[in-house]
């Protein structure tokens, strides 16, 4: 499984544990809740702390993913210009060295090195976006928990 894989597959699975986490399920019957609310309302730090904990590690990925990425590209340039050590070029031969910037950019943005590096710093900005608006929804689920309290109580003229 490639390393973009395993992103996703992580990706995935806390998409399927924010659908859970963020279930309430409750109604009013004979003016008592089926689902303790307090216990909702109690829960909301260790739902934050839990998706904080994702976004923290993800974060961390990434700035190494970033360090890899710089240290990639100097060694693709001297590769490219031909300037790399000459077991480089025994283990991955390339015919000519490159002079131009223009043609420099070209390569460099082909690389299939680099290309990987970007598409998982890529995945990971989507998935720290995610966790950002997780984090928002968690924060704000005290605020919709008293409001659907309010609001059951008002329906039912209690």
């Amino acid at each position: 499984m490639t390393q973009i894989e395993k992103l996703a597959k992580l990706f995935d699975r806390i998409k399927e544990e924010w659908k859970k986490d963020s279930q309430i399920d409750f109604e009013i019957k004979d003016g008592v809740y089926a689902e303790n609310l307090s216990v909702i309302s109690l829960d909301t730090p260790f739902q934050h702390n839990k998706y904080l904990n994702h976004h923290s590690d993800l974060s961390l990925m990434k700035v190494s993913l970033e360090f890899e990425f710089r240290k990639l590209i100097r060694e693709k340039r001297e590769y490219y210009g031909g300037e790399a050590d000459a077991k480089v070029y025994a283990e991955k031969p390339f015919g000519a060295s490159i002079k131009t910037s223009e043609k420099m950019r070209v390569y460099l943005d082909s690389d299939e090195d680099i290309l990987d590096i970007e598409s998982r710093i890529k995945l990971i900005d989507v998935m720290l976006n995610y966790l950002d608006n997780v984090m928002k929804m968690i924060t704000q689920r005290n605020y919709l928990v008293k409001n659907a309290i309010e609001w059951e109580k008002f329906t039912n003229g209690l």
